[in-house]
């Protein structure tokens, strides 16, 4: 998880975490804040259906989504 990168590409759009939070809960998909701040912390991953919310709300593509919420390739 590049935390750092997730929250920059939320500051640039402008985006407070609590509108981000409510936009995540009005596609569908239940969270608090304290769930989005454990998954930034890395203390829980986040799930398929919130990555796919918060990308939907970002308008970010698959390959920033796996650059920012999946580990490096390990070859």
């Amino acid at each position: 998880m590049k935390k750092d990168k997730l929250l920059g590409i939320i500051k640039s759009q402008g985006i407070q975490i609590g509108t981000l939070i409510n936009k995540i809960n009005e596609n569908g998909v239940k969270m608090s804040k304290s769930t989005f701040y454990k998954g930034l912390r890395d203390e829980r991953p986040f799930k398929a259906n919130e990555i796919k919310a918060i990308a939907k709300i970002l308008k970010i593509n698959g390959e920033m989504i796996n650059e920012i919420f999946f580990a490096e390739l390990v070859s």
